[in-house]
């Protein structure tokens, strides 16, 4: 499960920003905590969102923060077996002020898994892993945070506990390019195992990955139980097709025909790439992360949701998450979109709902609902469009760009 992630100097985003999936205290009367949120641990009180919503204006930082935790787990995932001695590392620092240069950039995110919270972060430039971290406290109460291991360019500190690594540093087998917790994964050291399988299972799907949702929800087509949960979703969503199935020509949808009387006479199928629209292709391939993540307790973060998808889907989905019977095993739902009609559906508690926006110096924030002071029968969706939160975008009088210049060459 996701706590927080911390980002900073990456991107549009010059200071640090932490999101966060903690609830909140607040007393939402529009929408339940308990319908919305679950608890963590037997022994402390802490409960997390099961979803939660960025809005924000164009080029506001939405994206740009799906990037970040995207640049996070790849890094993680790939620094010490993809990239050589001495390659680069393709992080993308904050370039619109002198006080970012050849500063390092900085991710952190705090996660639980199974009965233990860990706080894992580094700091990176483009040649070299800066500092990297790693934490551990258990869920019980009372407890206290134990450091594992600390590294500051190749030298660390490292715990009895991450004896592994002691090891391999004094081998000399970290690279300055690469992270020890990386390298240790690669070594089956228990923790960094653990770690890196739960960001295997936090699924994140971007504008330019939505080639590879679609290949990896073809690929499912192959297993008949979840084809039929694929097709069984897809009904859900009354998108007229009655069966998906997968041939040599491709995915084809089925649908039913009729005659002249409305009577059904039989099926006809399409392949699913020429026949059906963006949407119902978008939603074919988000259909497997979802019921996976919702099976298995998993992460989905999807930027742009609501492209190409129906508001009344939107809710659908997003209820799914929010759902105690739908959603038993602490299943957690991430996106970022524009429709606002999500912020008056009542489906989001405050603290679920997030905005991101632009200074005049083109540094990007990102804030809570719940860092303001709302009433509750407010409507967000009008007080947002308002621009009362500060998210939405400053545009000046567009017909004037149409005006004819009369002026004399």
């Amino acid at each position: 499960m996701l706590l927080e992630f911390s980002y900073e100097n990456f991107l549009s985003f010059k200071n640090k920003v932490t999101f966060s999936m903690v609830a909140t205290t607040l007393r939402d009367r529009k929408v339940k905590a308990e319908e919305c949120t679950f608890a963590v641990g037997d022994e402390i009180k802490l409960s997390l969102c099961k979803a939660a919503a960025v809005f924000g204006a164009n080029a506001s930082g939405k994206s740009n923060f799906i990037k970040a935790l995207s640049f996070y787990k790849w890094f993680i995932l790939n620094s010490s077996k993809d990239l050589q001695s001495g390659e680069a590392i393709p992080v993308k620092p904050f370039a619109l002020s002198t006080d970012t240069k050849g500063v390092p950039s900085m991710f952190e995110a705090v996660i639980c898994i199974e009965d233990n919270f860990y706080r894992f972060g580094f700091e990176v430039d483009g040649t070299n892993v800066v500092s990297e971290w790693l934490y551990v406290r258990s869920s019980k109460k009372r407890s206290k945070e134990i450091e594992l291991f600390y590294r500051n360019g190749l030298k660390c500190e490292i715990h009895q506990r991450f004896g592994i690594g002691k090891e391999l540093t004094d081998k000399g087998m970290l690279r300055s390019n690469a992270l020890l917790l990386s390298l240790a994964g690669q070594f089956n050291e228990p923790t960094a195992v653990s770690i890196m399988k739960w960001l295997v299972d936090t699924t994140i799907i971007t504008g330019s990955s939505e080639k590879e949702a679609w290949d990896w929800a073809v690929s499912k087509l192959d297993d008949e139980n979840v084809r039929r949960k694929i097709v069984a979703f897809s009904r859900y969503a009354d998108l007229g097709m009655e069966d998906i199935t997968k041939s040599d020509a491709g995915v084809l949808s089925s649908h039913t025909s009729y005659d002249e009387n409305g009577n059904p006479t039989g099926h006809t199928v399409f392949p699913m790439k020429d026949a059906e629209s963006d949407g119902t292709i978008k939603y074919f391939s988000l259909a497997f992360p979802i019921i996976d993540a919702l099976e298995n307790g998993k992460r989905l973060i999807v930027d742009e949701f609501g492209a190409k998808l129906h508001t009344l889907l939107i809710e659908r989905i997003v209820s799914l998450f929010n759902s105690e019977n739908a959603n038993r095993n602490k299943a957690q739902l991430v996106v970022t979109l524009h429709d606002t009609n999500l912020l008056g559906s009542n489906i989001l508690r405050r603290d679920q709902i997030w905005f991101t926006r632009k200074d005049g110096y083109g540094a990007c924030s990102m804030y809570a609902l719940s860092d303001y002071k709302v009433r509750n029968d407010a409507s967000y969706e009008k007080d947002y469009l308002l621009g009362k939160y500060g998210a939405t975008p400053i545009m000046d009088d567009l017909s004037k760009v149409l005006e004819k210049d009369e002026r004399k060459i």
